[in-house]
């Protein structure tokens, strides 16, 4: 396998996990505001989405990348790498019991849902923007 290929996989895939935190912290955030019974009240929703966001984009997504790669080296065929990568999201996941891997959960779905997704660098940053906009506004409430 040729260098360039592999650089160019790993920015997609790093593309796609930044974009995946900003979505399933969303959904995590949603999940425990409506079914969890926390507060639903727009600080409590933002307070929940950045708690979250703040793991997912560091510790969720270096796990994200360690499960791929990892189910990559062990299995070739493509539900095992799935199941296998699933696993591993789900055991780095439970660190924090229910909370995280319910997040790792939505993590891996979100994931894999966008690799169907062409993103962008334009993307994530006016995602990214978007996410950092809404935080100033909200703490100048």
């Amino acid at each position: 396998m040729n260098t360039h290929n592999t650089g160019e996989r790993i920015i997609t895939a790093l593309k796609r996990k930044i974009v995946t935190a900003l979505v399933s912290s969303l959904l995590f955030a949603f999940i425990f505001s409506v079914a969890g019974g926390f507060d639903f009240s727009v600080n409590g929703f933002a307070n929940m989405y950045y708690l979250n966001f703040m793991f997912a984009v560091s510790y969720g997504l270096a796990a994200s990348l360690f499960s791929d790669w990892i189910s990559r080296k062990i299995s070739k065929k493509t539900v095992t790498r799935e199941i296998i990568s699933l696993v591993f999201h789900c055991l780095f996941g439970s660190i924090l019991l229910v909370m995280s891997l319910v997040s790792a959960i939505s993590f891996f779905t979100v994931d894999r849902l966008l690799t169907r997704v062409k993103i962008g660098w334009a993307t994530v940053i006016i995602a990214l923007a978007a996410v950092v906009l809404v935080f100033v506004i909200l703490l100048n409430k």
